[in-house]
């Protein structure tokens, strides 16, 4: 293993004399060839200070020696992985000036043909806790994978597959993914294809994108409560882990089922909307429509719409959960039976203190 810094190397001599402890944000990304990028920002800035960074296989063990050692004026390194250890996921924790960082990995994998599949740990609580690396993904449709994306999920140890793509498209799919147990909770009936026709055709347009994304939230609040209430029957398992769940494009079914589990995990709102928002980063619109760059711009526009992830379609679901129950918290108890006990569980099995 090789640290490789993106700027000039310079020399590590502690500098700073600031008596307060720093604060300190990593972010971590994965290579096609397998190295990870490791970015770091520091508050207050701290100049030419060493910054240590430890790296295992596991991500609750670390050895107690930083495996390299990098200059926080650096900002970014290069952690270059043999081609031998390419598929074992690596962990990382780096320190500084006394601040050590929680457990950081990749959190996006780059698959062949299955879009928006991410790790969702690594986010932290109200109570300072922080949700298991490993544990639980969210994805988009398995319905094109390749021998090599199957072989990337084995590694990832994956036990149980929930698709909760619509009715309509779940008829059409046969499985991929069968070295696991596959459940299947279909919910709302979309009409992709359908749609996408009358796109072509030039009958559907950016206006009818939004209301149609709209139907869509609102029929999953009020009309598959008892299937949401399924999907967490399912995450109280322990046995069922590691877990990925997943639909069409992992943005709409997926992502308000990752808006109940987060708030049953009592993740800050702001974290919430982040991991929302992370779907524009992990979907291509390229490879949705063959010749997407040849068709007219509204056509354009209209896909654009229909696979966008907006804030505001996540609100609006929201905002038809109180209508229904008064409260999210009112809707998770009494539609998605979410007692405080079925919570106690997802938390035992999801989350270890941050320290």
């Amino acid at each position: 293993m090789k640290l490789k810094l993106l700027f000039s190397a310079v020399s590590i001599i502690f500098l700073c004399n600031c008596t307060s402890t720093p604060s300190l944000t990593v972010l971590c990304e994965k290579e096609r060839n397998g190295n990870y990028i490791l970015k770091w920002e520091i508050y207050p800035e701290m100049d030419n200070v060493p910054v240590e960074i430890f790296v295992s296989d596991n991500d609750s063990v670390f050895p107690s020696e930083p495996e390299l050692i990098a200059n926080s004026n650096d900002y970014i390194a290069v952690v270059e992985i043999d081609s031998s250890s390419i598929e074992k996921r690596k962990f990382f924790r780096i320190k500084l000036a006394g601040t050590t960082s929680g457990v950081i990995t990749n959190r996006f994998f780059e698959l062949d043909s299955i879009q928006n599949f991410r790790d969702i740990g690594g986010y932290l609580t109200n109570d300072n806790r922080r949700i298991r690396w490993g544990k639980i993904f969210r994805s988009g449709s398995f319905y094109k994978m390749t021998s090599r994306d199957s072989l990337k999920l084995d590694n990832l140890e994956i036990k149980t597959s929930i698709d909760l793509k619509s009715t309509d498209v779940i008829k059409k799919v046969v499985e991929r993914y069968t070295k696991v147990n596959n459940i299947r909770i279909p919910i709302a009936y979309n009409g992709y294809s359908a749609i996408s026709q009358k796109i072509m055709d030039g009958q559907f347009l950016r206006g009818d994108a939004i209301v149609y994304t709209q139907d869509t939230y609102r029929d999953m609040v009020n009309n598959f409560a008892k299937e949401y209430a399924t999907f967490f029957d399912y995450l109280c398992d322990e046995n069922n882990y590691p877990i990925v769940y997943h639909c069409y494009l992992g943005k709409d079914q997926s992502g308000l089922a990752t808006y109940f589990l987060f708030k049953a995990l009592d993740v800050p709102m702001d974290e919430i909307e982040d991991d929302y928002m992370a779907s524009d980063i992990g979907i291509d619109r390229t490879k949705l429509v063959k010749g997407a760059d040849s068709l007219s711009e509204s056509r354009q526009e209209t896909f654009t719409m229909l696979t966008k992830t907006d804030l505001a379609y996540l609100r609006y679901g929201v905002s038809c959960i109180r209508e229904k129950s008064g409260s999210v918290e009112d809707y998770m108890l009494k539609e998605l039976n979410l007692t405080p006990e079925k919570r106690k569980k997802l938390k035992s099995i999801l989350l270890y203190k941050h320290k």
